[in-house]
């Protein structure tokens, strides 16, 4: 993998660095062996301005750079995703083209995802990309009153398509009292956030509002006559227990999304602190879903 040849996802060739895994990501006790992950190929950290710090094989750099892959996949969206990911206090995905032919990834400091479980987590609305923005923003601010310069063509930040998209959500998050402007060009603005700005950031990002905890729930839906039954269980028990200590409760059938089921449960299972599965109906999925955890290393309360 040459430097010049860009970065995989957003195909920037400016400022990217490639550097081999085993000297770029500190190996931890008994946690880093990669046999079981390629079999020819090496991992390589990418590091780019644009999408920020994540890992792929040499195999899946090709992949990634396939006119059939770009043509498939929003790549807008990947470059996003990965940026938010870097940002936020996370481990830094392992991105995989296809997930099959790796097996899991023996790490504590990674967090392996292929291209349909990444794509799976984009916000589907207007109010949540202005949110997650702010979000974005919040974690990019050392200190109160940190000021921070923006770029109209630095998409990623804002989950924006165009540069257009991204002045508007920063006029709307100034708009809310959530940014606050000491510098305005044609290229891009100058903010920083606000107290207001800083209180709608805690009230998104703790306790059982936290995007950074969210606890997935596998259980039976219950069908046309148990699901009554079923959601008061989620309602009155177990989603109460999990905001309780301090997480958010996820169950797959309570979000919108539009994507194959399968890439969000396994997107949502991987990013888990922890699973709590629920055997009531013996139901195979829940024991697909608990075992693949387990497989993870992700802690199942049964």
């Amino acid at each position: 993998m040459r430097p010049e040849s860009g970065c995989p996802v957003c195909d920037r060739v400016q400022d990217v660095i490639r550097t081999r895994i085993e000297s770029a990501v500190p190996r931890t006790n008994n946690s880093c062996e990669f046999e079981n992950i390629t079999h020819s190929a090496d991992a390589i950290l990418v590091k780019c301005p644009v999408c920020g710090e994540f890992v792929v094989t040499d195999q899946d750099d090709l992949n990634l750079r396939s006119p059939s892959s770009r043509s498939q996949s929003n790549f807008t969206h990947l470059s996003a995703l990965l940026r938010e990911q870097s940002i936020r206090p996370l481990p830094r995905f392992w991105l995989q083209y296809v997930m099959a032919p790796y097996g899991p990834l023996n790490r504590t400091d990674l967090a392996p995802i292929d291209l349909n479980e990444l794509l799976a987590r984009w916000p589907r609305t207007v109010p949540e990309r202005i949110d997650r923005t702010l979000c974005n923003l919040a974690r990019l601010s050392p200190t109160g009153g940190h000021e921070l310069s923006i770029e109209n063509a630095d998409t990623a930040l804002a989950f924006a398509s165009s540069s257009g998209e991204v002045q508007y959500t920063i006029e709307a998050l100034r708009d809310l009292e959530f940014l606050k402007s000491y510098d305005q060009s044609t290229k891009g603005f100058g903010v920083f956030v606000t107290p207001e700005g800083w209180a709608h950031f805690e009230m998104l990002t703790k306790g059982s509002n936290s995007p950074e905890n969210p606890v997935f729930v596998a259980m039976w839906f219950g069908g046309t006559e148990e699901k009554s039954n079923m959601d008061e269980a989620f309602q009155q028990a177990i989603q109460p227990a999990i905001e309780q200590a301090g997480y958010r409760a996820t169950r797959v059938d309570l979000s919108e999304h539009n994507d194959w089921i399968m890439d969000k449960v396994l997107g949502d299972i991987r990013t888990a602190p922890f699973v709590v599965a629920d055997f009531t109906g013996n139901r195979n999925g829940v024991y697909f879903e608990a075992g693949f955890a387990r497989g993870l290393g992700i802690r199942v309360i049964h």
